[in-house]
């Protein structure tokens, strides 16, 4: 089953892919086949009930200075609506 997974971490720009445990935790989810998603402490919200991050689509590899790609900013909730 592959999930979608937001991560709040900091400014991509600025992990040290040796050292940061969420940059870890980002390696494997992607490795499991899962859709990352990032968003910045500031991109979290409630609004009517539900938490809702501006999150982007994210992806990961280990290779300093080239270490992510990040997607369009878009709002979501958190988590995901699903429907049947």
């Amino acid at each position: 089953m592959s999930l979608a997974v937001a991560i709040q971490m900091d400014p991509m720009e600025t992990v040290d892919i040796d050292v940061d445990s969420s940059f870890v935790l980002a390696l494997e989810a992607q490795k499991r086949g899962h859709a990352l998603f990032h968003y910045l402490p500031r991109h979290l919200f409630f609004r009517e009930q539900r938490v809702y991050a501006t999150a982007r689509a994210l992806e990961v590899r280990r290779e300093r200075g080239n270490h992510f790609t990040l997607g369009r900013r878009r709002p979501s909730t958190w988590p995901p609506s699903t429907s049947c």
